[in-house]
């Protein structure tokens, strides 16, 4: 018989999707599946839903627990995870059919320790459904180009990260959790095809209203990432180019959300760290004007960029 993977889906708000969601996973080619419904005291019909389908299909196992948040739900899933193997789906997301039994088609060749696909969203992807196999160095170089550290584009192998658990109450936990998983690791599948629909119509928390919450955390996982990168000069590069991608993306935000950053506070410690990353090949000339203009000229240029992308 072929492993089995613990399907571990958190489920909060999202009656409007779960029906999808659970469908792709209960048709999935690969049968061998222990799908783990983790019901955060949702506040809508999504524990009946899932009581509704633990009656159709004894693979089902449903967790009521008292709302804690994403990471905990997640974190619930493992505790009672039976599987050779764990995956996580977001509940308003949905798989392709054939997603499980291509992904550990991989896995069993090559026996690897970790497999991650490309999501599809509304934007194409240059995805020509190859496998490459990485060592922890060129995985990191490519996730963290990409920010591609979503857990729910991978699957596990259990004795990997049986024992690693999420952030209670954080944003940007899957950063920490995957930066982690890259110091355990000898070798990553990457399947470069679009399997996964990743949901860009719901309200998430990333996608929600931007937050000082949002800055802080968002600080906090870049500073843990510049921390607990792998010890190799070779991704030097590939850190200050995130710094300065994604702390002018921040800079500009906080620009035309001044409420958040009263004193400055933030959007300095910003600019300092864009500077000091700061080189002929990452600079754009978003993040030459954070570095050279004084704050109200870039509070009026980001209040300008966003009614002309409107």
């Amino acid at each position: 018989m072929k492993p089995k993977i613990s399907v571990i889906v958190p489920v909060y708000k999202v009656e409007e999707y779960l029906h999808r969601c659970l469908d792709s996973i209960l048709n999935q080619t690969y049968k061998n599946l222990e799908i783990i419904l983790v019901d955060d005291e949702s506040p809508d019909n999504c524990g009946a839903i899932c009581e509704e389908y633990a009656t159709k299909d004894d693979r089902i196992i449903v967790i009521h627990q008292e709302n804690q948040g994403l990471s905990c739900a997640r974190n619930s899933g493992l505790e009672i995870a039976t599987g050779e193997y764990i995956t996580y789906v977001d509940s308003d997301d949905h798989l392709d059919v054939t997603m499980y039994t291509k992904m550990m088609e991989h896995v069993l060749e090559h026996d690897l320790e970790v497999i991650e696909i490309v999501p599809k969203t509304n934007t194409p992807k240059n995805c020509d459904d190859t496998l490459t196999i990485e060592d922890p160095v060129t995985a990191s170089k490519r996730i963290i180009s990409y920010s591609a550290f979503s857990v729910w584009r991978r699957i596990f192998k259990k004795s990997i990260v049986e024992d690693m658990r999420f952030i209670p109450g954080l944003i940007h936990q899957d950063v920490f959790y995957t930066m982690d998983l890259l110091k355990r690791i000898t070798k990553n599948g990457f399947f470069n095809s679009t399997l996964y629909y990743y949901n860009t119509e719901n309200i998430s928390i990333i996608r929600s209203k931007y937050t000082l919450r949002k800055i802080k955390t968002g600080i906090r996982a870049t500073e843990y990432i510049v921390a607990n990168v792998l010890d190799d000069p070779s991704l030097k590069e590939t850190i200050d180019n995130y710094l300065v991608y994604y702390y002018t993306d921040h800079y500009f935000l906080l620009s035309r959300n001044t409420a958040l950053d009263p004193d400055k506070k933030y959007r300095r410690q910003l600019r300092k760290t864009i500077r000091q990353s700061l080189s002929f090949n990452n600079a754009a000339i978003r993040s030459l004007l954070v570095v050279s203009l004084p704050t109200k000229i870039m509070q009026f240029i980001s209040t300008s960029y966003k009614s002309l992308k409107k």
